[in-house]
């Protein structure tokens, strides 16, 4: 049996991604064998498969033991669990944009280590940039602290040492238009009100439904909000209206509370 169908659940949702999840909910988190067991029953995820992408996140140091069989997120994981338990904040990282530009420049250097590479193009999705031309990718200079401040957020997510970026002014008037059409603000907006709708619909939806049914949806359509929050690339006025994000929060922290209290009642069953 590959490991994919050990540690994959009827949705599809792995043991792996359950686990960070859950433990990606507080910055205290932790959490037992036990718990973690019955948290991949929800998805379909048998014990055997909880038990390997335990063992293989401790190996990889994503995930910590404080106990005997009680566990937390681990030194790799920490990073990403911060940036994701920011979701309620990110709108508080744009400024006011003068009409410069950030760039990142990656070559062969960069690509040499694919492990590397996926994390550099990982936290350069998450600093909201794209790529714009071969090996340069850019984004409005728009977050708080600018070019330092996205050094600092890229570092503390492992990008490739070597990546260089920088703050640009003066850029030639066909790269200014051309860079203004890489993100589709409207789509951006809809994509967020659209979600917000679904988590209103949802928390209506099951309140007073089964527990494991609740437990699945508000974990798999809750990880889809926060990811997609955190995912934002903070875009000035110019190219989309901040309405849909602030939106999409409020309607997550409610979804949030929801949710919280539906794992809780699960848990201690």
């Amino acid at each position: 049996m590959s490991n994919m169908t050990i540690e994959a659940g009827d949705d599809g949702l792995s043991a792996r991604a359950v686990i960070l999840d859950l433990l990606s909910t507080d910055r205290a988190a932790t959490y037992s064998v036990a718990d973690l067991i019955r948290a991949g029953a929800v998805f379909g995820i048998g014990p055997a498969g909880v038990r390997t992408a335990i063992t293989r996140l401790k190996a990889d140091q994503r995930l910590r033991q404080e106990a005997r069989g009680l566990y937390a997120i681990g030194p790799e994981g920490e990073p990403l669990q911060h940036r994701i338990l920011g979701w309620r904040t990110v709108p508080a990282r744009r400024r006011e944009w003068n009409g410069e530009w950030l760039i990142a420049l990656a070559g062969p250097r960069e690509r040499a280590d694919r492990t590397v590479w996926r994390r550099t193009m990982r936290a350069l999705e998450l600093e909201g940039f794209v790529e714009a031309e071969t090996n340069l990718w850019v984004r409005p200079d728009n977050l708080d602290e600018g070019a330092a401040g996205v050094r600092d957020r890229l570092g503390e997510l492992d990008h490739a040492p070597s990546l260089l970026v920088v703050a640009a002014s003066g850029l030639d008037t066909v790269r200014r238009r051309r860079f203004g059409l890489l993100w589709d603000g409207k789509a951006i907006a809809v994509g967020h009100r659209r979600l917000s709708l679904a988590l209103d619909r949802s928390r209506v939806r099951l309140d007073g439904a089964e527990l494991q049914v609740a437990a699945a949806e508000t974990l798999t359509l809750g990880r889809q909000a926060v990811r997609r929050i955190v995912r934002d690339p903070l875009l000035p006025d110019e190219f989309c209206s901040p309405d849909a994000l602030t939106g999409l929060i409020a309607a997550m922290d409610l979804y949030d509370q929801f949710g919280k209290a539906v794992w809780r009642r699960y848990l201690a069953m």
